[in-house]
C-alpha cells in the first residue's frame, strides 16, 4: 500500500520522539542504567513520551533558532538536563552532568538534538557558550567511554553540504555580523533518527520524503510517501492523523548584549 502524508516540523518531532522513546537501548538505559536527555526542542518531546506527561518544551532549550536568528533561552524558567539513573530522575546543569558522564559506558545513552544533519550521516550543533556548551562538555566523555549517542532530528535540519567543511568556516569569534548570536559548530556522530527511521521503527514502512515547504502553518513541512503492508501503512496514517495540529514551541530569549550587535 502507498500512503501520502504531510508532517509539520512539530508533528515530525512528535513522531521521532515516540520512536526514540520506544527504542530497546533507550528503555534499557532508562530502567537499568543511565539515560541523559540533554536540552533541545526535539528531546523535550522524548521526555514527554517517556514520562507520559506534558511540560513546557519551549523552555527545555538553551540555544535556539528563531525567526530573529540564533538565540539563547533565558535562564529564568529554563529546565535543566534530565538524567535518569535506574529510573530515578534528577535535573542537572551542564557541569553537573560530568560525574554522570564519567561513569557511563556502552549500555548507557545520551540523547541530544542537532541544528543540522548532512547527507553523510553527521550532525551539527551550533555553539556559542564558552567551551562549547553542553555538547562541548559531553562529547569527550561520550567518545572516550563508548556511550551511545542518539540524535533525534527532523529532516527540516538537513543541509546539502558536508558539515565537516562548514565547521572549518565558522566560529563565534570569526563571524563579523550576525542575526542573533554568532556561533561555531561542532560535528558529532551517533544514531541519527529522522522521520524516515521513525516510520520504519514504529510501523515497519518505508518513508520517502518527496516534497518540502508550505504556507498557512505548513512552513517547513515534509511530504512523505509511505510504502508497506496495508495494515502497517494504515496504522502510520492513523497515527499521523492523531497528531495533526501539534502546536509549535515558544520560548523566552536572553537579551543580546550590544557588544555583539
Amino acid at each position: 500500500m502507498k500512503v501520502q502524508l504531510t508532517l509539520t516540523p512539530a508533528e515530525g518531532k512528535r513522531l521521532i520522539a515516540k520512536a526514540v522513546s520506544c527504542m530497546e537501548n533507550v528503555q534499557y538505559a532508562y530502567k537499568n542504567g543511565t539515560l541523559i536527555i540533554a536540552t533541545s526542542t526535539t528531546t523535550g518531546y522524548v521526555v514527554e513520551e517517556l514520562l507520559g506527561k506534558d511540560f513546557d518544551k519551549g523552555m527545555f532549550t538553551a540555544g535556539v533558532v528563531t525567526k530573529e536568528g540564533a538565540h539563547i533561552t533565558t535562564a529564568d524558567g529554563r529546565y535543566k538536563h534530565f538524567v535518569f539513573v535506574e529510573g530515578e530522575m534528577t535535573e542537572c546543569t551542564t557541569p553537573e552532568l560530568v560525574p554522570h558522564l564519567s561513569k557511563m559506558g556502552p549500555d548507557d545513552v545520551f540523547i541530544k538534538g542537532a541544528n543540522a544533519i548532512d547527507p553523510f550521516g553527521a550532525a551539527g550543533v551550533l555553539l556559542h557558550g564558552g567551551g562549547g556548551g553542553t555538547i562541548g562538555t559531553a562529547w569527550g566523555h561520550i567518545t572516550r567511554n563508548g556511550i551511545q549517542c542518539i540524535i533525534p532530528a527532523g529532516l527540516e535540519k538537513l543541509v546539502p553540504i558536508s558539515l565537516s567543511d562548514a565547521t572549518l568556516r565558522m566560529g563565534a569569534n570569526v563571524i563579523d555580523k550576525a542575526m542573533g548570536w554568532p556561533c561555531g559548530i561542532i560535528v558529532i556522530q551517533g544514531q541519527v533518527i529522522t522521520e524516515m527511521e521513525a516510520f520504519n521503527m514504529l510501523f515497519g514502512v518505508e518513508a520517502i520524503p518527496v516534497a518540502s515547504g508550505g504556507i498557512d502553518g505548513g512552513e517547513g513541512s515534509k511530504v512523505f510517501l509511505l510504502e508497506g503492508p496495508t495494515e502497517n501503512a494504515e496504522a502510520a496514517y492513523e497515527y499521523v492523523d492523531s497528531i495533526k495540529g501539534e502546536p509549535g514551541l515558544k520560548t523566552k530569549l536572553m537579551k543580546k548584549p550590544d557588544t555583539l550587535a
